[in-house]
């Protein structure tokens, strides 16, 4: 029985998926299992998977385009390992990212999930920077504005099985749609060491900014909607503005379609039926 389940969902990424594969193969913890699932590439994708399916500790599975939620849970049905962790197939792995994550996860059993901090790189492989994520404490306010990224988190695999399944119904934001479930009875933790690589290129999910802001809000309504009910409860929202960053969906001034980024967190906040104040800090 594997301690660690790593799943790589793909989808055309055949340009990066063995670097992927290379970079759990070369973990200095070997107590895990790989499952691949290729979401319907029309790349040669296969190709290059195709090389590991001789390999003990890696299962492969092809599927017609479902999409990553899909994905998500096809993995967890699968999953052998105590804990479980998602590697998207454009990412890689420092080589002792099992090693730290699960030490600190069998040494630490109030904590139901722990995520690193991460290099940023570029489509070549380049170090952009070091995301240094917030650090969440016990008297971290804005928990709910600090989601660990979806695809270098490490959750004992039996509470996000109690409190899934991913919403399949948005096509991106798994983490946080996670996240927000996750949160209410479990307590998370973070590493302060960088031990992913995360590549951000011109095909990458996390560009289609206009996806991100429309699955966000779903998300976010769906959540306050089963929340609320029947109460008439309200909701202060607050839309921080935090700066330049690398990243384009923190530049709240970044024009998108000719409209500020800001302008769709304010105009999703005024979807929201039960706010009752809108404060832009």
């Amino acid at each position: 029985m594997p301690t660690v389940t790593i799943y790589m969902p793909n989808h055309n990424y055949a340009s990066y998926i063995e670097e992927a594969i290379e970079s759990v193969l070369n973990q200095t913890f070997k107590e895990w299992e790989l499952i691949i699932i290729d979401d319907g590439s029309t790349d040669n994708s296969k190709d290059k998977i195709d090389k590991y399916l001789n390999h003990p500790k890696v299962r492969v599975v092809y599927q017609a385009k479902k999409g990553l939620n899909y994905t998500n849970n096809i993995a967890m049905r699968l999953a052998n390992g105590k804990y479980i962790t998602r590697l998207d197939a454009d990412d890689y792995l420092d080589e002792n990212y099992l090693l730290v994550l699960v030490d600190f996860l069998n040494k630490n059993p109030e904590f139901d999930l722990v995520y690193p901090d991460f290099f940023h790189i570029d489509k070549y492989g380049n170090i952009q920077e070091i995301y240094k994520k917030n650090k969440i404490t016990n008297e971290s306010n804005e928990i709910l504005d600090l989601p660990a990224h979806g695809a270098c988190t490490m959750f004992r695999t039996e509470i996000l099985r109690n409190i899934g399944p991913y919403n399949d119904s948005v096509s991106c934001q798994d983490g946080y749609d996670i996240w927000i479930k996750f949160i209410q009875k479990h307590r998370p933790c973070n590493v302060s060491t960088p031990l992913f690589y995360y590549r951000q290129h011109p095909s990458s999910l996390s560009k289609d900014q206009s996806k991100i802001n429309n699955a966000r809000r779903k998300i976010l309504q769906d959540f306050l909607t089963k929340s609320i009910k029947k109460e008439k409860s309200k909701t202060l929202i607050v839309i921080p503005i935090l700066g330049s960053e690398s990243f384009i969906q923190k530049r709240p001034f970044e024009k998108l379609n000719g409209i500020p980024l800001i302008n769709y967190s304010i105009n999703c906040a005024l979807g929201v039926r039960a706010n009752s104040d809108i404060i832009d800090n």
